[in-house]
């Protein structure tokens, strides 16, 4: 997997939402979810608020491909869980980005959304 400049990061990370489209089996495209997105240095990371059990998060691990639009953009994507080790960066990035909304990154940080936190890679 290729990795990410530092431009497509922050074009990628800059706005508050973007669109997550994951990939069927037989290479469709699903409908597209807004999510929130970070960045720790030139990674990026997305974390399903409703955990393991949400379906794009399951469709993104079984296929492990998809789409990112951000800025009317898409991006060609592959999804790989997030090492252990990347989760308090990851909480620091959302806490740094979305601090405003504190309730909703605590709920971010609990055991459900933590554990289904993808790295997106350049496709």
């Amino acid at each position: 997997m290729n990795p990410w400049s530092p431009q497509e990061t922050r074009t990628i990370t800059s706005p508050e939402e973007v669109q997550v489209i994951t990939r069927r089996r037989d290479g469709s495209l699903h409908r597209p979810r807004t999510i929130w997105v970070v960045s720790d240095r030139n990674r990026i990371f997305i974390r399903s608020t409703n955990g393991r059990t949400a379906d794009w998060f399951r469709d993104a691990i079984a296929t492990g491909t998809g789409q990112i639009v951000s800025r009317g953009t898409a991006y060609d994507v592959a999804f790989t869980e997030a090492d252990d080790g990347d989760l308090a960066a990851v909480d620091a990035a959302y806490r740094l980005k979305y601090g405003q909304y504190a309730s909703i990154v605590d709920h971010l940080e609990g055991d459900g959304p933590r554990a289904a936190t993808l790295q997106v890679h350049l496709a």
